[in-house]
């Protein structure tokens, strides 16, 4: 029972990230394109300035939680301090100045520059500690599993809450509510994390060793590769959701869904919560079959189920369709959420053995900077298939062609995403025998 209460406060961490982090890539393209009228193609090019920032940022935040040394261990206090001017600047995201569009172009570049930076600093210091509170495969997998079920009762507040808000008290209150989850979360999840000052050494390397290294691993080169898919797949269904609603599924004002009369939003909440709910149970029944065959084969299977699921979302063409399609996503985003901790806990295992040194910082950040180059993809197509499909920011109507390039972007590009992890973890060469 100790276990398990130490389990859930750690887990809060992965609360408050998924608050952030989901509300962040389901709302805030579509706030700063569809409400506030930010060109698409300048917003392609945001993104993808922003996701080579990540590709530098979040190394050397993990380099530097690895070589920190305080009498609260190198982790902790990174989480502890930096939670609350982490939720200050999420909230910020949501308060842009004006209608100028370069004026709101450089607000939107500058503030996900500093959240990002904030949110790299203390998510990585966080996740840094789970191979620490959890130090074998078995521990990992059920305290992934708890984190996981906490990630989806924040998801449902991502996706379901912050929507709602948005339409009844605005976006500005909105981030100020989810602001203060974010915070309290993180806080909560240092409460009886101790870091074991025996696995505290002085790495006899710098950045630029740590990252050879990290890099000549080759079980991590295939592990970025099937993580880098999987956070497309999220941010992509995220990020695409509200334009799939409104455009794709031609939900727009109030309409009758099972009987009810429905905002669009609430429509939209109730589009993806229905299938996040779903994931909870889905959860109990991967974590036994990912224990007995390993995270390896188990992400194989996983991702494969994703692939019936995004073709029905990407032909759906009503409320009623679209919700068939993310039901049968439902069963590949479980094993997604369950299945990366406890792999790449093992590679940081692997290189230990062979190094003599734990290098989480390093190997998470790296991790967190690489695959948010799945924003940098994200941006480049958004930007790339929206303007040639002829999408108009700002207009509530749009051409047909705008709405096919909707689908393709929500429908096919997950699907080669999903088969990109099978064959990456069909090339992992750790868990052979």
């Amino acid at each position: 029972m100790r276990t398990l209460t130490r389990y859930i406060t750690y887990a809060m961490g992965n609360f408050a990230n998924t608050i952030a982090y989901q509300i962040f890539g389901n709302r805030i393209q579509f706030y700063y394109v569809d409400v506030m009228g930010l060109n698409a193609a300048l917003a392609g090019v945001i993104w993808t300035i922003y996701g080579l920032w990540n590709a530098v940022n979040d190394p050397l935040m993990g380099q530097l939680s690895d070589r920190t040394r305080t009498p609260w261990g190198r982790r902790v206090p990174y989480v502890l301090f930096g939670a609350a001017p982490l939720g200050l600047a999420f909230f910020f995201l949501w308060t842009p100045p004006g209608q100028s569009p370069w004026v709101l172009a450089a607000y939107f570049l500058i503030i996900l520059f500093i959240f990002d930076t904030l949110y790299s600093l203390t998510f990585i210091a966080y996740v840094a500690l789970f191979p620490e509170v959890a130090p074998n495969q078995r521990a990992r997998i059920n305290l992934a599993a708890v984190r996981e079920i906490l990630a989806t009762i924040a998801l449902l507040l991502a996706f379901i809450l912050a929507p709602i808000l948005a339409e009844e008290v605005g976006y500005v209150w909105m981030g100020a509510i989810m602001g203060v989850l974010v915070t309290a979360g993180y806080l909560i999840s240092m409460i009886g994390v101790r870091e074991d000052p025996t696995k505290i050494t002085d790495d006899p390397v710098g950045l630029l060793g740590a990252l050879r290294i990290a890099l000549a691993s080759r079980p991590f080169r295939w592990f970025i590769g099937a993580n880098i898919a999987k956070e497309y797949i999220w941010l992509v269904l995220a990020a695409m959701l509200p334009f799939w609603r409104k455009y794709a599924l031609g939900i727009q004002a109030d309409s009758e869904v099972f009987g009810m009369r429905l905002s669009g939003g609430d429509a939209e909440a109730l589009l993806l919560g229905l299938p996040i709910l779903l994931t909870i149970p889905m959860l109990l029944l991967w974590r036994p079959l990912v224990t007995r065959i390993g995270p390896r084969r188990a992400w194989i299977v996983t991702s494969l189920c994703f692939v019936p699921g995004f073709l029905a979302v990407g032909l759906a063409n009503d409320f009623y369709s679209g919700l068939l399609g993310t039901l049968l996503v439902a069963p590949g985003l479980a094993g997604s959420m369950l299945i990366p901790f406890p792999l790449i806990s093992e590679v940081i295992d692997d290189d230990a053995a062979r190094h003599g040194y734990r290098r989480e910082g390093i190997f998470f950040g790296i991790n967190g900077g690489l695959t948010k180059l799945s924003f940098s993809a994200q941006g480049v197509l958004f930007a790339v298939v929206l303007s040639l499909a002829g999408y108009v920011a700002g207009s509530d109507v749009q051409p047909a062609s705008a709405a096919w390039g909707v689908r393709f972007l929500i429908g096919v590009t997950p699907i080669l995403a999903a088969l990109l992890i099978a064959f990456c973890m069909w090339k992992y060469p750790l868990e052979r025998r």
